[in-house]
């Protein structure tokens, strides 16, 4: 027991230094941050509209504000936590795949293709995960802003009042454990039905373990995201993607901005749940959830307030509901 815990204390200390060097599909990726910080140079050099937000990514409060030192706690906490007490909350994909390709064979489903195919669905396979996966990220960010007991724990992730590449990774352990189940179901189920059909030859194009359009997107500017610099792709483009500008208008304080721009990489769906804030030049002044984001600054709040706000308004719900179905029927 003592000897299982040290590892996986070992693993937890690991993980945050192995995001950054070694974890394509970590959003502060060294290479993304590298595209990142030369896109702010260029951005300082040839802009001077976006040359004050560029420079501010040097900022101390940016790095080293109360809001920067939570952001360092919580990814160090979810990390121990996540390969300790949570470890069993986490499933992994291949799991699911399994499954969906018993019960696809169990009601015939056989397929086979060969090398050429292969390499021609490989990009097919590709594509889709990318594609569901982003759908799946923007619905389950979707629900998080709308249901308000889901709402407190994403809360944490709002509270930052300065962006830092980190504040990507500052997210409740509970928000983790749902956002990880997504996607390993979304992933497994993608990956199942493929190969169900089309046999296990298929190979998903990945650079640094992550997926290739992934990938593209993140060393176009995806990491600053959650930074001070202002990089807006223009309103042609962001119909589609989301750029940078779009996801600090979602971290905005302005309550004209609340719940917007909820998608990771692509805009459609927020065009499509009516969503999509394209901005015009700079809006926002301050980051954010209003005057409950002083609250955020106590760790304390950080980790327990979600779960007493939430289980309450689910208790209000459930008496709600008991009310209501023990009501007697009115006759007229």
């Amino acid at each position: 027991m003592f000897e299982w815990l040290e590892l996986q204390l070992a693993k937890s200390l690991v993980y945050p230094i192995y995001k950054v060097i070694g974890d394509g599909g970590s959003r502060y990726f060294w290479l993304y941050v590298l595209a990142g910080c030369l896109i702010s140079l260029v951005l300082w050099w040839r802009q001077q509209e976006a040359a004050p937000t560029a420079q501010r990514l040097l900022a101390r409060e940016v790095w080293w504000s109360r809001s920067a030192q939570n952001d360092y706690l919580i990814v160090a906490t979810t990390g121990v936590l996540r390969f300790t007490v949570l470890s069993w909350a986490f499933i992994h994909y291949k799991e699911i795949s399994a499954l969906v390709v018993a019960a696809l064979r169990a009601i015939g489903v056989s397929g086979e293709v060969n090398g050429g195919e292969a390499m021609a669905l490989g990009l097919v396979l590709t594509l889709t995960l990318f594609v569901v996966d982003d759908f799946m990220r923007f619905f389950e960010h979707y629900l998080m802003h709308k249901v308000p007991e889901l709402w407190e724990f994403h809360k944490v992730h709002h509270s930052a009042e300065h962006l830092n590449f980190a504040t990507a990774d500052r997210i409740h352990p509970a928000e983790l454990v749902i956002s990880g189940f997504l996607t390993a179901i979304t992933v497994g189920t993608v990956n199942g039905v493929f190969i169900a059909f089309f046999g296990d030859k298929l190979t998903v194009e990945t650079v640094f373990g992550a997926n290739v359009f992934l990938v593209v997107f993140n060393i176009c500017g995806g990491v600053l995201r959650h930074s001070p610099v202002w990089l807006s792709f223009g309103p042609a483009v962001e119909r589609w993607v989301i750029s940078p500008a779009m996801h600090q208008i979602h971290h905005s304080e302005n309550p004209k901005h609340f719940d917007k721009n909820l998608g990771g990489a692509l805009a459609v769906w927020d065009r499509m749940f009516g969503t999509l804030y394209i901005p015009n030049g700079r809006e926002v002044e301050s980051f954010g959830i209003g005057e409950e984001t002083r609250d955020f600054r106590d760790p304390g709040v950080i980790f327990l307030r979600p779960f007493v706000r939430s289980f309450a308004l689910l208790r209000t719900r459930f008496d709600t509901l008991r009310v209501a179905v023990r009501a007697p029927a009115r006759h007229t």
